[in-house]
């Protein structure tokens, strides 16, 4: 498990990287216009896929985003953590822009709670100029494990933009509600009245 200090200390490190002091860390960007939200949930088979974004940077110019550090709260009476897969799956990861490899961190620090740490690694002035002002920041896949709905809750623990700058943002939490999978028996039965439904069409052919 990686310790908050760690995490702090690679957060601090974009400072390093640009060459700003602990002095200047002050932002006057308006914090109330940043949403980091859950921007989509769908259900395929026995996985629910939740998208996670931000949206409210500026576009083509600062603040654009450098890190972060989020947990995401679920009912572990209904759901189960599989995976998570950084970056959005339109515009690609978006703190990753040059291919150099952000640093990824997601793990299980509690009973029903999801930590996501990333660090990018690109220039300032390429986020920037080239970051895209709303993006997934990644898709976290879950097992369903029983039917019905509970909350899906977001918490900011650090958001930094591309100078190391803190930021803040807006948070919203939402309901998810898991549906219950056909049985085995169902399909079957589908499937069986499809092939039957196929033998009688095919019978009054021939007799015509």
């Amino acid at each position: 498990m990686i310790t908050n200090k760690i995490k702090l200390s690679l957060l601090a490190a974009l400072l390093m990287l640009t060459g700003i002091t602990q002095a200047s860390v002050v932002s006057t960007f308006n914090p109330t216009s940043l949403f980091l939200s859950i921007t989509r949930i769908s259900q395929t088979g026995n996985s629910v896929n939740v998208d996670i974004g931000i949206s409210g940077l500026a576009s083509g110019a600062a603040p654009s985003l450098g890190g972060y550090d989020v947990n995401l709260s679920f009912d572990s009476t209904y759901l189960s953590f599989a995976a998570v897969a950084f970056g959005d799956a339109v515009l690609g990861n978006q703190l990753d822009l040059a291919n150099l490899g952000s640093t990824t961190i997601a793990e299980l620090t509690g009973i029903g709670i999801v930590n996501l740490f990333e660090l990018s690694g690109d220039a300032a002035e390429d986020l920037n100029t080239l970051q895209a002002p709303g993006f997934n920041l990644a898709t976290v896949t879950f097992d369903v494990l029983n039917v019905g709905t509970s909350l899906l809750q977001l918490d900011l623990n650090a958001l930094a933009d591309a100078d190391g700058n803190a930021l803040s943002a807006i948070t919203l939490s939402v309901p998810v509600t898991t549906v219950p999978l056909p049985s085995a028996f169902l399909l079957m039965a589908t499937a069986l009245a499809g092939l039957m439904f196929a033998g009688k069409r095919r019978k009054e052919d021939f007799r015509v």
